[in-house]
Formats: structure tokens, C-alpha cells, sequence
């Protein structure tokens, strides 16, 4: 009965699409919210145990962030009430998106309560986590398949997609359960203001971290690498911006002073999200040198405002940079692989900026929120 009052005569079948999520995604809502802009979904909700977490309140994230976000219906912190209601409304005609099914208590919490009713399920998540905080040895893959047969196989068969964040999540999903249809998924950036962005016109190189100055976002390999940069060409002329902070600040201060770099980089600290634009309208390379990144958003921030962009292999973005004029990826924790990069980027710099606009309009193309809303529709209705 519900499937058919959402017809209308003539009218194309619409769809609900609810999300189950630990907050507010920065790097989700700018494709939920033009999930609506598509015919045949009249209804997004997006269920969250809090709005931003503390985390993003430090980076500088805030509910203003979210553009368009009135075109979906937010409920945060339901009770279980609250969560069997929203399970039982529009059952035939609702898809149920969970941020992973373990990751996080809330979110597992709503997943079970789902169980008992008849809808259509997946799941929006990154390949697991095999990088443990703090140390240089993660867990590998094989052990979460292992841990994935124990604990959550017995899950698997109330799922029917699974969007997962870059090709080495996709991979990973296909192989733990065959049965399931999985999607490469990424995440995505609100773009800003083309005409605020004003490119770097210096003869400088100028470089740019934005992130966490800690160890699994390994920030001190851009030092280290421009140190080599610097004895093998004494005309190197660059500059690299930190914009962040973290425990390994004071290690990476050590070291720049250690290194005669002062005059060299730069360390912000933390930004307003806000103003991130405002720095990469200023440089011309962004590099993400992460262990782990399950993506790596800060890549796409990138490119909607033109920058080039080197990432290691281990970011899930690392998935973007397959043609030369948007980017270059070298191996994780490669420092010389890392600075002759940096020295091809100081070399070729005039054409690095003469495609800034190609990149612009090649992530407007290809990673907008925009064209992301409609891949995701895609796969949801797909009879697969």
C-alpha cells in the first residue's frame, strides 16, 4: 500500500533513501543532498547519534558547512521508537544506507533493529582499517576476513550493496562475500566559489599539507623529501605549507629546525574549514603522504579548486590520479620517490598551472556531489 501511494498516474516509481550514520559527513552530504534533485527519489533522511563530532568541531567543521542540507530530513539521536518507526515506513519502497554494520555502536545498534523488517539494505563504507593508530604495524587484510567470517558473515545475507570507498575496498568486499552487489564509491567535497580562487602567480612552488600533523598522516616525509630536493638542486625554489596540528608538531618543528628549513615551510595550525579554500587557491600542489587514508576527501577539495595533487598509494584517493595532469602517487613512506616527484612538479610548474582550470572542470565532471547522487541512484536500482 505504501509502494503504491507513492505513484502518482503517469508518475515515475519514487524512492525514500535513508542514511545510518555516526554524524553528519562532511565528505557524504554534498552528494545526499542532490540525491532529491533526481525524479525518481522523493524522500532522503539522514539518521545520525550526533550532529558533528568533537573531532571536526576542532577541525574547524560547522553545521553552516552543509549547503542545501533543508532538502533532507534530519533526525539526530532517535530513541528505539524512533528507529523501529522509521524502519517500518515505506518498507517496500526504501533503501537503508549503514555507514558500515560494526564500525560504530550507534549505527550496529540500528542495524540489528532493522532485521526484523522487510527492507532493502546496504552499506557506505571504506576498506578496513589495517593501519594501528600509532604504531607501524596495522592489522593486514587476511585477519579481517578471518575477523569479518566470525563476526559478521552471519549479517551478510541481510545485504544487498555495498558502496565501498576506492578499488582496494571493492576488491576486499567482493571477496569476503560473493553475493553482494559492491559499487567503487568515493567520498566528496562541497565545491566552493570559482572566483575566489585565485591561483598562485609567485615563481615559487609552493606545497601544501591540510590535515593532522600526526604519525599515520606521516606529514614529515614532505620535509624529509624536500631536504633532498634541496641538496640535489641548491635553485630549488619552493615553499610548503602545513595547515593542521597534532602530536607530532613538535617533532616536525624539531626537525625543520634541525634541517635549516625555516625559511622554507610554514605551520598554520588548525584552520576554519572555511578558509581551506582560501589556502589552496594560494599553492599550486597539494600532497596527502598518509599511511592509511580510507580516502582521503582533502584530495577532492583539491582538485575542485584546481590544484595538483600526490597522494601515496595508500589513500583511497590515490583511485583519482591516473592521468598525469591531475596528479602523481608514489609509494607509501618512499622518500625518494616522494622528492624527485617534488622536483618534477618544481620543474614543470608553468604547466602544472596552466591546467589548473582542466582540473577544475574534470572534478566538476567526474567527482561532484552532483554526479555522485545520480551514480548512486544508478546502482540502487539496478535489478542486479
Amino acid at each position: 500500500r505504501d509502494c503504491l501511494l507513492s505513484r502518482g498516474l503517469g508518475d515515475v516509481y519514487k524512492r525514500q533513501i535513508v542514511f545510518w550514520q555516526n554524524c553528519l559527513s562532511p565528505h557524504q552530504l554534498p552528494y545526499i543532498v542532490h540525491l532529491m534533485d533526481d525524479k525518481r527519489v522523493d524522500e532522503v533522511v539522514v539518521v545520525t547519534e550526533e550532529s558533528i563530532s568533537d573531532e571536526r568541531k576542532k577541525m574547524g567543521w560547522e553545521l553552516g558547512c552543509y549547503p542545501q542540507i533543508e532538502k533532507c530530513s534530519i533526525i539526530i539521536s532517535p530513541n528505539n521508537d524512533k528507529i523501529r518507526a522509521l524502519f517500518n515506513m515505506r518498507e517496500a519502497d526504501s533503501w537503508h544506507l549503514f555507514s558500515g554494520i560494526h564500525g560504530f555502536p550507534f549505527i550496529f545498534h540500528c542495524f540489528k533493529i532493522s532485521l526484523v523488517y522487510n527492507i532493502k539494505r546496504g552499506i557506505v563504507t571504506e576498506c578496513p582499517y589495517t593501519y594501528a593508530f600509532g604504531s607501524n604495524n596495522g592489522k593486514p587484510l587476511w585477519l579481517h576476513s578471518i575477523r569479518f567470517f566470525l563476526q559478521d558473515y552471519k549479517y551478510a545475507k541481510y545485504i544487498d550493496k555495498v558502496f565501498a570507498m576506492g578499488n582496494r575496498a571493492t576488491k576486499y568486499f567482493k571477496s569476503v562475500y560473493s553475493k553482494w552487489n559492491v559499487y567503487p564509491f568515493m567520498y566528496c567535497t562541497q565545491p566552493k566559489e570559482k572566483n575566489n580562487l585565485i591561483a598562485n602567480q609567485t615563481a615559487t612552488t609552493k606545497f601544501l599539507f591540510v590535515g593532522s600533523l600526526s604519525y599515520r598522516k606521516s606529514p614529515k616525509i614532505i620535509s624529509s623529501s624536500l631536504v633532498s630536493c634541496i641538496k640535489n638542486n641548491s635553485k630549488f625554489d619552493c615553499h610548503v605549507t602545513y595547515v593542521g596540528d597534532g602530536n607530532r608538531r613538535i617533532d616536525l618543528e624539531n626537525y625543520i629546525i634541525k634541517n635549516n628549513l625555516k625559511s622554507y615551510v610554514t605551520l598554520t595550525g588548525f584552520q576554519p574549514q572555511t578558509e581551506i579554500p582560501t589556502w589552496m587557491s594560494k599553492n599550486d600542489i597539494l600532497i596527502l603522504p598518509s599511511i592509511h587514508d580510507g580516502w582521503g576527501a582533502v584530495v577532492n577539495e583539491a582538485l575542485q579548486t584546481g590544484m595538483y595533487v600526490i597522494c601515496s598509494n595508500t589513500c583511497g584517493a590515490a583511485d583519482l590520479l591516473k592521468d598525469e595532469r591531475i596528479g602523481k602517487v608514489f609509494h607509501v613512506n618512499n622518500e625518494q620517490q616522494l622528492s624527485e616527484i617534488m622536483q618534477w612538479c618544481h620543474d614543470n610548474i608553468d604547466t602544472i598551472r596552466h591546467d589548473r582550470f582542466f582540473r577544475q572542470q574534470w572534478a566538476d565532471k567526474h567527482i561532484s556531489g552532483r554526479v555522485l547522487a545520480k551514480y548512486m541512484i544508478n546502482c540502487l536500482i539496478e535489478n542486479k
